[in-house]
């Protein structure tokens, strides 16, 4: 079986031969199925985003190896150029890596330097755009003309139009709103559910990957800590605060009203979650 994205010994060193190395990812053994939606979470510093920008080539290992469907990416430059078509990055702040004239060449740049036809090119570029959001009337506008949130979905939609087997997005609420923040996760799900691509979040917000992945990964001291679903890693609270981490708000919440008597689960990671409960509570007490 192959994976979608396997690591095998992954190391890479920062500083290298100098007196001044450091391990930014060490040993790091990974298999992340196809389809998966894996979150990945750790303090600032503890390899998160060293170790997705060896996904795609971005980075080069010290040592291991890093397999796309099966194959090492390093095997040769074509297969190096096709892995990074194969797994788009959108990185923190997308929008301050806009450089085109228009939003519509923005967007096109992926599959352009895929050397897809121009038919193609433009049904992706209409396609990914529709998805995320960009209006039809933007697309001929100077992406500098937009507003922040609008530059961020020209961005991701530059990734999407791509087609990757494998979308990660490396912080990608950084800066929104609660309620940017909300609709970009939903867009994220959406995606995920039309597509059935595999999708990796770094995030440092523990509610937004709890309502989202199916798997978590926890990186400290650049390392693989834990791993698992959200209940199996979240219900190690101890754990995660000794790495610098803190289990939603929400979720403190809960166990202080199971604390206070109330019977609520301590399994809650999620507002959403938060509220359906605390609804149903009233109602049975309500109805008695």
């Amino acid at each position: 079986m192959s994976y979608a994205i396997e690591t095998i010994g992954l190391t890479h060193y920062y500083s290298k031969g100098t007196i001044q190395q450091v391990a930014a990812i060490n040993d790091v053994n990974l298999q992340i199925e196809k389809g998966e939606l894996i979150g990945i979470i750790g303090h600032t510093g503890s390899g998160k985003s060293t170790l997705i920008s060896h996904f795609n080539g971005l980075l080069k290992p010290d040592s291991g190896k890093v397999l796309v469907d099966g194959i090492d990416i390093w095997k040769d430059k074509e297969t190096l150029r096709q892995s990074r078509f194969k797994v788009g990055l959108c990185f923190q702040y997308p929008e301050y890596q806009l450089f085109e004239e228009t939003v519509y060449k923005d967007i096109a740049f992926g599959p352009k330097n895929m050397k897809l036809s121009d038919a193609e090119i433009k049904e992706r570029v209409l396609r990914a755009a529709e998805f995320v959001g960009v209006k039809p009337e933007h697309l001929e506008k100077s992406p500098f003309d937009l507003s922040g949130g609008e530059k961020r979905r020209v961005a991701i939609a530059g990734v999407m139009s791509m087609e990757p087997e494998v979308l990660i997005f490396d912080e990608p609420a950084a800066g929104l709103d609660p309620r940017g923040r909300k609709a970009l996760v939903e867009l994220i799900k959406e995606y995920r559910k039309q597509t059935g691509s595999t999708v990796i979040i770094v995030s440092h917000s523990m509610e937004d990957i709890a309502g989202m992945a199916d798997r978590i990964i926890v990186m400290n001291n650049s390392a693989v800590a834990m791993q698992g679903s959200v209940d199996e890693v979240y219900s190690r609270g101890d754990e995660l605060r000794s790495m610098g981490l803190n289990v939603p708000e929400i979720t403190e919440i809960f166990s202080k009203l199971r604390a206070k008597g109330l019977e609520v689960p301590l399994n809650v990671y999620t507002v959403e979650q938060g509220s359906a409960i605390l609804r149903n509570l009233i109602e049975r007490r309500s109805s008695r």
